[in-house]
């Protein structure tokens, strides 16, 4: 297979599982480093993926509440979904670790979870979003509980 200028796509994702990946690092003009982490959700072809309502109010929430953590927040770049609805991509800058996001995610799951209402999701309205009618309350938090669980062992941390 040849190597492509996608990262994810030197990946077999036959072999992918659930978790917290370093996935590539670039670097700019070599004294910034972007790392992009892979926050596999759902393994590629084990399960059903995510659904559109599930990646949106996660995006929406995790894009929001990341960036007020102490230590991750000022380094995120972006926070977006895969294409795949398996999960999502967070890129960062230099010095974070995975322990690092992995704590962050902690925090913003034991703070925010589990949501009640549409209310609970920042920037869900017609002025701050392109479809503020596509999100999933529920199902998001199954989706996070089970993905703390993978982190963590446990939703008891």
């Amino acid at each position: 297979m040849k190597k492509s200028v996608v990262s994810s796509f030197d990946v077999d994702h036959r072999t992918l599982r659930e978790g917290l990946y370093l996935r590539s690092t670039y670097n700019i003009n070599d004294n910034l480093a972007v790392l992009s982490w892979d926050l596999r959700f759902c393994a590629p072809m084990d399960r059903k993926p995510l659904s559109a309502g599930v990646v949106h109010t996660i995006e929406h929430l995790m894009a929001y509440y990341l960036r007020l953590d102490e230590k991750v927040g000022k380094s995120i770049v972006s926070f977006c979904p895969m294409g795949c609805q398996t999960g999502f991509y967070l890129s960062t800058m230099n010095d974070i670790t995975a322990e690092d996001i992995k704590a962050a995610l902690g925090r913003v799951y034991k703070e925010v979870f589990p949501i009640a209402s549409t209310d609970d999701i920042v920037g869900l309205n017609e002025v701050q979003c392109g479809n503020p009618r596509l999100y999933a309350v529920e199902e998001t938090n199954e989706a996070m509980s089970r993905y703390i669980s993978i982190l963590f062992g446990s939703t008891e941390f």
